[in-house]
């Protein structure tokens, strides 16, 4: 991984010279026993559990190939350490637990066919989608044809809406970005003073739902945009970009895409001179978007569900067991990934079946489940993540700056 990291590094660093030319306090909330419970370290030591029967299967769809493959990296890494970790601590019915991993792409066809092969195997329980809410949301149609119980990854309100009204096979892990947006908005008025923001943004799904959700929290404060900035997806050079953000002299910069174009924005805005504070979508505060803009990251700040440094007890411990293993930081797409085979295996062992309903149907009760990154309420299928936090990068660390959290609204 770290030459992986070290290239894409040099790479980017290379598009930014080229381009500029010229994650309240959480209320009390009645707790639910959990069956499926991360092994104390001196547990896992033990030499692992005396296990039988054929391994219970959950499928997992990830993107391997393309310029998200980082995001699947870490993924897939996160799956090895947790599906050893589940099976020395006894595995789930008293059997192991197999993690079936299948290459998204990227892409929503990729998605939908990667989905598919998974579904065609009868022996998985439950599947986790991509990295994604537009990969999850292309895939809710299979989903509903196979009636397999379905961790959706994705954070955008519409996905939201796709597991709440329309796929009760469907659950969206993650906290909303509706949650997540509004809170980073809030910080950015209220704590740092700021009055004027230019919008940078990613016309693909979720990231267009993010700026109109940045945007519309700005309206609260009466604050209208200076400008906003629409791009594709895949853009290296955004010179012309920037110049039309540059050109309305803002306070600070709103921006919302994915990893790679997130630092290539980033170093060819300060490449140019412009210095003001960024305040970004989770990709922002990521381990994966600090590896590649570095030095480049200061004044940077982020609303995410995840840091490497976290205060959680769990999450710390995986995020050092991740570290001690890869020799990297652990990424928020492994610690999703961590938290969601935990909480499939929550669900299969309440239901004391791999039975696909009856899995299904457990899902529906799982409440105050606390997990590596937050607490999860997955009493309704939409948005069962609770909390985030907004972040600082300070010398290419994210510093947490404010605790957000939501109650559930049922």
């Amino acid at each position: 991984m770290k030459k992986k990291l070290a290239f894409l590094l040099a790479a980017t660093l290379l598009l930014g010279v080229a381009g500029c030319g010229a994650k309240e306090e959480p209320a009390v909330k009645e707790e639910t026993p959990a069956a499926v419970e991360a092994p104390e370290a001196e547990e896992e030591e033990s030499g692992g559990a005396d296990l039988s029967g054929d391994p219970i299967k959950i499928g997992f769809t990830t993107v391997l190939t393309g310029d998200r493959s980082l995001e699947g990296e870490y993924g897939s890494n996160a799956v090895a350490l947790v599906e050893e970790e589940i099976n020395a601590a006894g595995g789930v019915l008293g059997r192991p637990i197999e993690i079936v991993i299948e290459d998204a792409l990227g892409t929503d066809v990729g998605a939908v066919n990667a989905y598919r092969k998974l579904a065609a195997d009868e022996d998985i329980a439950l599947i986790i989608g991509s990295d994604s809410s537009n990969d999850n949301i292309a895939i809710s149609g299979s989903v509903l044809e196979a009636k397999i119980p379905t961790i959706a990854q994705g954070s955008s309100p519409k996905l939201t809406a796709v597991c709440d009204d329309e796929n009760p096979y469907m659950f969206q892990i993650r906290t909303s970005d509706a949650t997540l947006c509004e809170a980073l908005v809030k910080y950015a008025v209220e704590e740092k003073g700021l009055k004027t923001f230019a919008v940078i943004h990613d016309t693909e799904s979720a990231s267009s739902d993010q700026a109109r959700l940045f945007t519309e929290a700005l309206a609260k404060y009466d604050i209208e945009p200076t400008v906003v900035v629409p791009f594709t997806t895949g853009t290296k050079d955004f010179s012309s970009h920037l110049v039309q953000i540059q050109n309305t002299q803002p306070d600070a910069v709103i921006a919302a895409m994915f990893h790679t174009e997130a630092a290539i924005v980033v170093q060819q805005m300060r490449a140019m001179g412009m210095e003001m504070p960024i305040f970004g979508s989770n990709a922002f505060g990521d381990p994966i978007t600090i590896g590649l803009a570095g030095e480049y990251m200061n004044n940077v700040f982020s609303v995410t569900a995840w840091v490497p440094n976290t205060p959680n007890e769990k999450g710390a411990a995986f995020s050092q067991k991740y570290t001690d293993t890869y020799g990297v930081e652990c990424a928020q797409s492994a610690a999703k990934i961590y938290d969601m085979v935990y909480i499939a295996c929550e669900a299969i062992e309440r239901a004391g079946t791999t039975d696909r309903e009856a899995v299904r149907e457990a899902m529906t009760t799982i409440d105050g489940y606390e997990g590596a990154i937050t607490t999860y309420d997955c009493r309704t299928n939409g948005a069962c993540g609770r909390g985030g936090l907004v972040v600082e990068v300070v010398d290419k660390v994210p510093t947490i700056r404010e605790d957000v959290y939501a109650e559930k609204d049922l």
